[in-house]
């Protein structure tokens, strides 16, 4: 039987589930790894240790102030997930973590709580990567997380990864609510797919961002929506809050595999109008939705007229419409009359 372990590599710390996933990938050879670096004399920037079971050990694991920990893939659970929030509390041990990962872990609301408790007393000052990705926090774990991130707590925060963690209409609604005051403005992805979120958790984000115009969430380049339960209405207040002005830096829209119809299309068609809105963006997803062939036809020429400077993809599709109708979207797309594409900054 394998046991869980933390790795250090310099001023990383890594943790997972067994001695063969150095990297979270099977093609890699650990063993052969750590025989090349005693072979080159490097052995003392990669070794093991045992996973921390106690208090004692996780102040251990952050005695050397890692600027990054990487416990995802693990057995941190919620027990392990207490321990490390606690530590972490201790000045000044949290106060060198930039990037903290603990995907994949088995975490439910408990450990969301006492993390977010830790956020909220100043643990991780400077944290700028927060990956929650595949637990299962839902959502009052991600609503206590939100009020830590209202408080200011995360004001360094770059990326947010709560992908496929149930956090729900009332994860997303408690995130709108804690940014809206403009907490997070330094905040550049936040990925948000696989999460149960409806039309009502959409909307009442779209109105706490919209409010505040260009100054909430004014650097967010990737917002990820995919593979939710999102429909027409939710869409139509997304695309409502894009042309209040919101999101102005917004370079990677995706939206695919929900339930968007052709109401949807026409509420894109009206964002297109809107000259400032999406200006700026790169990717559009919007696959696997419920577009029939009325709905692309709209878009098709719609996009045939729009500008669009910065775009370089757009998916639409469904199965409710046909292969030439999706094709036509992407020729109306592609021999768009573009203008010279502008200069970044």
């Amino acid at each position: 039987a394998t046991h869980p372990t933390a790795r250090v590599a310099g001023e990383t710390t890594y943790m997972g589930d067994s001695s063969d996933d150095l990297f979270d990938d099977d093609e890699h050879d650990a063993a052969g790894l750590l025989a090349a670096c005693e072979r080159f004399g490097f052995s003392d920037l990669l070794h093991e240790a045992p996973m921390p079971q106690s208090p004692s050990d996780y102040a251990s694991l952050l005695a050397s102030s890692p600027e990054a920990l990487n416990l995802g893939r693990g057995e941190l659970g919620d027990h392990g997930l207490a321990l490390l929030s606690s530590a972490l509390t201790v000045p000044p041990r949290g106060a060198s973590v930039r990037s903290l990962d603990i995907e994949r872990n088995g975490l439910t609301a408990e450990g969301a709580k006492s993390l977010a408790g830790a956020l909220r007393a100043g643990a991780v000052p400077s944290l700028e990567v927060l990956s929650l990705t595949h637990n299962a926090i839902g959502g009052d774990g991600f609503a206590a997380i939100a009020v830590s991130i209202e408080t200011g707590a995360l004001t360094e925060l770059d990326s947010l990864d709560v992908n496929s963690n149930r956090v729900g209409d009332t994860g997303l609604i408690a995130l709108g609510k804690a940014v809206a005051n403009g907490v997070l403005c330094k905040l550049s992805k936040l990925y948000l797919g696989g999460n149960d979120i409806s039309d009502d958790g959409v909307i009442a984000f779209a109105a706490a961002v919209g409010t505040g115009g260009g100054d909430v969430l004014p650097a967010l380049y990737e917002l990820w929506l995919s593979n939710n339960e999102i429909g027409d209405k939710g869409f139509a207040a997304l695309c409502a809050m894009l042309k209040q002005g919101a999101l102005t830096n917004l370079g990677d829209l995706r939206l695919q595999y929900n339930h968007l119809g052709d109401a949807s299309c026409s509420s894109l068609v009206g964002l297109l109008k809107c000259g400032s809105a999406l200006y700026n963006t790169w990717y559009l997803g919007l696959n696997d939705n419920a577009f029939t062939n009325e709905g692309l036809n709209v878009l098709e020429t719609a996009l045939a007229g729009a500008a669009l400077p910065r775009l370089e993809f757009i998916t639409a599709s469904s199965p409710n419409s046909t292969a030439a109708a999706q094709q036509a979207v992407q020729n109306a797309f592609t021999n768009r009359p573009r203008p010279p594409r502008p200069t970044m900054g």
